[in-house]
This record gives structure tokens, C-alpha cells and sequence, in this order.
């Protein structure tokens, strides 16, 4: 690609290894360079022991580039990236960001190139979100994003998600309901002073995430403010303990239950 024919002595296409390209980067952060990894989230899995023994374990400054994070509409069953967010959060040391937009996107590599340590970041495959129109703030470290304030009900999103609940947002404004709009942005390490905020602020937390709900952002969150007491709900909108066929992407996000018209119907429910 472009890439290799701009910078050929600093690129390194290791075939269909995975294994060995994030452990050829983690010698590569040994040796005072700051690697790149680009792998798809699926594939992410086949290297989960280097991840964490060569790169986590100590520390090292690689950025792990997680494409297709999400669904993937007719790549397959076994291309679906659903499953990043849960096997990356619990190991120590990897921060990981999920980017809203193409902006944010850039800037978070920016960041990464920035960052002393271990940073994964996640987007979905297809046409990239463009022209965001609420204003950039700089990306700092475990710091989420509010896109709008609103009351009662807090939507936080992940990633892609957040163009989809966006839709949601705009709809429920048309029937007079303002929600507030997070763009969760870092989900490890979590924003754990803006959601404790949050929760004590709303009577509802309502999560959005392209992933498995086992062991995902939003659980990291109800954890957060079970162990805080907080006397607030939450909901989780994500995909349930299975296996994803193929489908576009539309039509998955509905059969789920995570498209914008879902999200709206749970925030009407829950004002009535």
C-alpha cells in the first residue's frame, strides 16, 4: 500500500502471522522504537498471549491498530470484531481508546504516538464518520467527551456508536426529550469521575457498545457504580452471550437491539 511505498524501510508485512507481528513489534519497543500494529479485532484473538507476555507484561510502547472492531456485516461469522473490548480490558497496563470519528481517529493516533506505553485503538470497518459538528476537544488521557447535556437520561457510546445514537438523540429531540450524549471515547482506563457524575446526576445510564456485553465497557461501568453505591440504573445495550451470523450491518444492529430506533424506544420507556 501507500504506506510501504512512502516509508519502505520502515514497514513490515509479516504475511498471516499475528503472533509473530506483535511479538516482532514488542522487539522492535525494546529496541527504543515505537511500533505500529494494524490486525483486524478478530485476529487480535490468535495473539492475546503476546499482547500480554511480550508487550503488556512490560510495558512496552506499541500501538495496536484494532480495524473492523464491531460488526462487519458479510465478512462472516468468524470475522465479527465483537470481542476486543472484553479480552483487552483485563490486561494490565493497555489503554485502550475508541475514537468517534475520522477527527477523533487521527488524533488518537496522534496521542498514541504521544503515549509511554501499551494503547489499543478500535474502529469499525466501512464508510468513516465524517464532518462531526460539535467541537474537538484534545484528547487526554481517560477522559470521556460530553456532546451534549441534557437530563434524566445519560446515553454513553462507544466508537461507532456514536454516530448511531446521534440518530437516536435528533429523534427524541423532535418528541421533546433531551437526553445527555457521551462519547465515551477512553474506555480503558474509564472516566471514573465524569460517570460517577453522571450517576449521580441522572436517574438512568444507558450504555452503547458494538461488542459482547460479557466483560465489556458497560459492565466496567455498573461495576463502577455498584461499588460506589450509587443509587442510580443502568442499561446495557450490547450484543448478548452468542455467536454473530452474517447480515449487514443494519440489519444485525436491529435484530440485536442496538440500532437508533432500540435506543430510542428504551428512553421513551423509561421517562414515561
Amino acid at each position: 500500500g501507500e504506506i510501504f511505498r512512502k516509508y519502505p524501510h520502515r514497514s513490515f508485512d509479516v504475511g498471516i502471522a499475528e503472533e509473530h507481528a506483535v511479538t516482532f513489534a514488542a522487539g522492535l519497543a525494546v529496541s527504543g522504537y515505537k511500533p505500529v500494529v494494524s490486525i483486524y479485532s478478530s485476529f487480535y484473538q490468535r495473539a492475546y498471549d503476546q499482547i500480554l507476555h511480550d508487550v503488556c507484561l512490560q510495558n512496552l510502547p506499541v500501538t495496536f491498530i484494532v480495524d473492523r472492531a464491531g460488526l462487519v456485516g458479510r465478512d462472516g461469522e468468524t470475522h465479527q470484531g465483537i470481542f476486543d473490548i472484553s479480552f483487552m480490558s483485563a490486561i494490565p497496563n493497555l489503554t485502550i481508546i475508541a475514537p468517534k470519528d475520522t477527527r477523533e481517529l487521527v488524533d488518537s493516533l496522534r496521542f498514541a504516538m504521544t503515549y509511554n506505553g501499551p494503547i489499543a485503538i478500535r474502529f469499525s470497518r466501512g464508510t468513516a464518520y465524517v464532518g462531526f459538528r460539535h467541537a474537538e476537544e484534545n484528547i487526554i488521557l481517560g477522559k470521556s467527551q460530553i456532546i451534549e447535556k441534557g437530563k434524566d437520561v445519560a446515553l454513553i457510546a462507544v466508537g461507532n456508536m456514536v454516530e448511531e445514537t446521534q440518530r437516536a438523540v435528533d429523534a427524541l429531540k423532535e418528541k421533546g426529550v433531551y437526553p445527555t450524549f457521551v462519547n465515551a471515547r477512553f474506555l480503558k482506563p474509564l472516566d471514573d469521575e465524569l460517570i460517577l457524575k453522571l450517576a449521580k446526576s441522572h436517574r438512568y445510564l444507558i450504555v452503547i457498545e458494538e461488542g459482547i456485553k460479557k466483560g465489556g465497557y458497560g459492565e466496567g461501568i455498573e461495576s463502577l457504580i455498584l461499588e460506589n453505591q450509587i443509587n442510580t440504573k443502568t442499561l446495557v445495550m450490547a450484543i448478548d452471550n452468542q455467536f454473530i451470523e452474517q447480515g449487514s450491518v443494519e440489519e444485525l444492529r436491529e435484530k440485536i437491539g442496538i440500532d437508533y430506533k432500540n435506543i430510542c424506544e428504551k428512553v421513551l420507556e423509561i421517562i414515561k
